[in-house]
C-alpha cells in the first residue's frame, strides 16, 4: 500500500495562488515544471567548500562539458515536458565557453530563468547581455566583506571588490539579487560584516553553516573548512524539532521529503540527469535516452529508493532528519549510513527522550 501524505509544494506559502495550483497539478501528473542546468564544473573561485568545481586538468576524467547545442536542444525537449522554471548555474556558469549562445536560445525559449553565480563576471560583454536577456532573478554568493576574506574562502586576489563591482551592475540593471552564504571557518568572524553589507545594499540574505562532502570529484577539505560545533548545534535542534514537532515516517519513501520529488531535476555539466545536486547517482543519460525517457527513469528511480536498513532499524528514526543527498555525502553511498553522523543522532535523540 501506498503511503499518503502531504507534498513539499502544498506548504509554499509564498507562491501566488495561482502558481500554487499549477505545482500542484505537476506534482499530481509528475510534470518536470523546474529544473537546473549546470553548465560547467569550471569556475574562476577556488572555494575551499565548493562540492562540483573542478580543475581544467581533471575534467576529462569526469566526462566532457555538453555544447551550447546540446544544452538548448535537451533545452527544447524540457519545454515541451512542461519545464517552465529555469536555473542555469555550474562551477560559475559564465565560465563555459558558449555561455552567451545557450544563455541567448534558453530566454528565448521564454523560460522564467534564475541565473546562480558568483557575480565576479557581470561586467564588459556580460553585462551587456543581461541588459539585453534579463535574468528573472540572480541568486549570487556572499563569501566576505572584503578582500581578505575572499583570498581566505575562494583562494583569489581582489574577489570581494569583484563581487561588490558585479552586484552593483546588477543593481543598475534593476535585476533581483538574492544572496547566499556559506559558513566556514575562513569567513566566520565576517558574517556581521558580510550581513551589514546585504542591509546596507537591501539585498535579501540567507547564510547557512551546512558544508557537504563531496562525493562528485571536488576537492574540499571537509575537515579545514566546516564549522563542526556550530553543525552538531543545529543537527541537535533539528532532532529536538522533529521529535516534538514533525516526527518522520519509515513509510515514506527519501525522496518524498524532497521539495523537487515528481516536480523538479537537475541536469550536470557532462548531460546526466538527477534530483540532487550533491549526489553521483543517478546516472539518466539524457543525450542518449531523451529528455521524456530520462524524466520518466527519474521519477522512477525516486519512487523506489529507500531508505539504508540502518536507517529502518534506528531507534531514533522519526527525529533524524536525513536526506538522500545527506546520506550519501556523509557515508559515501546511498546503500549505507555514517557510524559518526548516526552516534551523534542516537545520543542527541537519547538526551532528549530522557528529559522528557
Amino acid at each position: 500500500m501506498t503511503y499518503e501524505f502531504e507534498p513539499a509544494c502544498r506548504r509554499m506559502e509564498w507562491l501566488d495562488p495561482f502558481y500554487k495550483a499549477v505545482w500542484e497539478k505537476a506534482f499530481a501528473e509528475a510534470i518536470p515544471i523546474s529544473g537546473t542546468f549546470e553548465l560547467t564544473p569550471r569556475c574562476n573561485f577556488d572555494c575551499k567548500m565548493c562540492y562540483v568545481h573542478l580543475k581544467e586538468k581533471n575534467i576529462p576524467k569526469y566526462g566532457k562539458e555538453l555544447s551550447a547545442e546540446e544544452w538548448l536542444d535537451i533545452a527544447e525537449q524540457a519545454k515541451k515536458e512542461g519545464t517552465t522554471w529555469l536555473c542555469i548555474t555550474g562551477g560559475e556558469p559564465l565560465m563555459h565557453p558558449e555561455f552567451e549562445r545557450i544563455w541567448k536560445g534558453l530566454t528565448k525559449m521564454g523560460f522564467f530563468i534564475t541565473l546562480q553565480t558568483n557575480a565576479s563576471l557581470i561586467h564588459g560583454k556580460n553585462l551587456e547581455l543581461f541588459e539585453k536577456y534579463p535574468p528573472k532573478a540572480v541568486k549570487t554568493t556572499l563569501y566576505g566583506a572584503d578582500d581578505q576574506v575572499y583570498k581566505d574562502v575562494c583562494g583569489i586576489e581582489h574577489g570581494f571588490t569583484k563581487v561588490d563591482e558585479g552586484i552593483r551592475n546588477l543593481k543598475k540593471l534593476q535585476i533581483p539579487i538574492h544572496t547566499v552564504t556559506t559558513i566556514i571557518r575562513q569567513n566566520q568572524k565576517d558574517i556581521k560584516n558580510i550581513a551589514y553589507y546585504a542591509f546596507k545594499n537591501k539585498l535579501p540574505w540567507q547564510a547557512t553553516g551546512s558544508v557537504k562532502k563531496s562525493v562528485r570529484g571536488a576537492e574540499n577539505p571537509i575537515e579545514e573548512v566546516r564549522v563542526q560545533e556550530e553543525q552538531d548545534f543545529a543537527l541537535k535542534q533539528s532532532v529536538k524539532y522533529y521529535l516534538e514537532n514533525r516526527p518522520l515516517i519509515k513509510e515514506r519513501k527519501p525522496c518524498t521529503y524532497c521539495k523537487d520529488y515528481r516536480l523538479g531535476y537537475w541536469i550536470t555539466w557532462n548531460g546526466k540527469m538527477r534530483f540532487c545536486s550533491l549526489m553521483k547517482n543517478p546516472d539518466f543519460e539524457v543525450k542518449d535516452l531523451g529528455f521524456p525517457k530520462a524524466w520518466k527513469s527519474l521519477v522512477h528511480y525516486e519512487e523506489e529508493l529507500d531508505w539504508p536498513e540502518e536507517c529502518k532499524q534506528c531507534e531514533a528514526f522519526s527525529a533524524c532528519f536525513k536526506c538522500a543527498g545527506m546520506i550519501e555525502t556523509e557515508s559515501g553511498s546511498i546503500k549505507s549510513t555514517d557510524k559518526t553522523f548516526c552516534t551523534k543522532i542516537k545520543n542527541y535523540y537519547q538526551e532528549f527522550k530522557k528529559g522528557e
